[in-house]
């Protein structure tokens, strides 16, 4: 089966550390509860985009000490593993994310095999093959790369380097990125960096400043999502629900998008099933513990309106 998305990202072991409070520099708190999950940004976006129908491939990079298990949950949801590429002598991907009551994170990333991606040779059957790109964590200039591939102009590419734009990336690169692809996907502070990186005003002055650009996709937490295009700007509202751990939140809110825009859906439906997906992902601890199926999204989508 050829993929309709393919995903660039990381494959993580991810640490969960709960915390009354995040502790200030040089000082320290104490670990209220600490747990192990499946996770990281192209695993997640994958894992729950294939679960929700959409035939997806991953590109990652991970090493030899990667849990069967992963492997196992990822392949039992549909996803293509084929660009799963095993690093010698590298380690897997490891993230701890601390956490704190009022839901503020603070995550430390150990790179293992995604370390020096930027050196490894481009895997890009998967892109080949797939209508859609969407470019998560990893090398800023592996990335470049792929995006200037002429096959890559009969594709929609998505960037979104979640919170590694404000410290993997850089202006320069960042903006040349941005002339290659025609969505971006960010939340409240990466929105901030990426206008910072542009010299831009605003997201409407962005979007009409880059030619291929169509479409911000800025995620807002617990208040949904503003979709912004070059002839509107559209509010999602978020689905009720209590949250329990908001990690991975985003990366379903993009599976859940991906999974209207497979269908041929209009952009605001497109959020309002991401912010669909998103809901069931906070109602538990960890990004790929509790995985919605595509009528459980659909379902609840309907309900948030």
């Amino acid at each position: 089966m050829k993929p309709f998305l393919c995903v660039y990202g990381h494959t993580n072991m991810d640490h969960l550390l709960e915390l009354k409070r995040l502790p200030e520099l040089n000082t320290s708190a104490n670990v209220l509860s600490k747990r192990s999950f499946f996770g990281g940004t192209g695993a997640n976006v994958a894992t729950m985009s294939s679960a929700l129908g959409v035939p997806t491939a991953l590109v990652s990079y991970v090493g030899s000490d990667l849990p069967p298990a992963f492997r196992q949950l990822m392949e039992s949801k549909g996803v293509i593993l084929d660009e799963l590429m095993e690093v010698e002598g590298r380690e897997t991907p490891t993230v701890w994310i601390a956490t704190d009551e009022e839901e503020d994170q603070v995550a430390y990333v150990f790179q293992g095999a995604m370390a020096d991606m930027s050196s490894y040779p481009l895997q890009v059957n998967g892109a080949r093959e797939a209508l859609a790109v969407h470019l998560m964590t990893g090398s800023p200039d592996y990335y470049l790369k792929l995006l200037s591939q002429p096959y890559m102009l009969r594709k929609r590419r998505a960037l979104d380097p979640a919170q590694e734009i404000h410290h993997v990336w850089d202006a320069e690169r960042f903006r040349k990125a941005l002339g290659y692809t025609d969505m971006l996907f960010c939340n409240r502070n990466e929105l901030a960096t990426a206008l910072r990186y542009s010299g831009k005003e605003g997201p409407e002055e962005l979007l009409s400043s880059f030619r291929e650009m169509q479409v911000i996709v800025n995620t807002l937490g617990g208040q949904g999502a503003r979709i912004y295009t070059k002839n509107e700007v559209l509010d999602v509202p978020a689905a009720k629900v209590d949250v329990v751990d908001p990690t991975g939140a985003g990366d379903a809110f993009r599976a859940g998008f991906w999974a209207g825009l497979y269908r041929g859906m209009g952009w605001m439906d497109c959020g309002l099933l991401g912010c669909a997906a998103a809901s069931f992902v906070v109602a538990s601890p960890g990004s790929l513990t509790s995985i919605p199926d595509w009528d459980m999204v659909e379902s609840r989508a309907k309900e948030i309106m």
